[in-house]
């Protein structure tokens, strides 16, 4: 079941994700960025975090290359604009490859409601 999330930050949505991956028993969900009009996602990441004190990991702009701690003002939503509720969520990518999205805290419960398919997935359960 292919579910796609809005993307926000800063309360302005960005883009989407299908959260294609997970690591499921640490409650983590991760997917490519389809960035909604945005020339460099680059520039945008990194300008939000100087601006806001997130702390980078990695940052090579001569890729074009960012590594972003979580990012508080980074936010998912359900196709129902529920806000998805976990620890937070961050940028790893670069331009020119595009980027993923990578959101922690995920309970139990919630990976089994909202992330059936990848929890049935990795405990085979039916």
């Amino acid at each position: 079941m292919n579910k796609t999330y809005d993307i926000k930050l800063s309360g302005v949505k960005i883009g989407t994700t299908n959260f294609e991956f997970a690591d499921t028993p640490m409650g983590v969900v991760f997917g490519k960025v389809n960035f909604e009009n945005i020339n460099s996602p680059y520039e945008l990441i990194k300008e939000h975090c100087i601006k806001n004190g997130v702390g980078i990991n990695d940052d090579y702009p001569e890729d074009k290359f960012i590594n972003t701690m979580v990012i508080p003002e980074l936010k998912v939503f359900d196709n129902e604009q529920n806000e998805l509720k976990g620890w937070g969520a961050y940028f790893i990518g670069m331009d020119n490859d595009g980027f993923e999205i990578q959101f922690g805290g995920i309970t139990s419960d919630l990976m089994q409601s909202e992330f059936k398919h990848h929890y049935d997935e990795y405990y085979k359960t039916e």
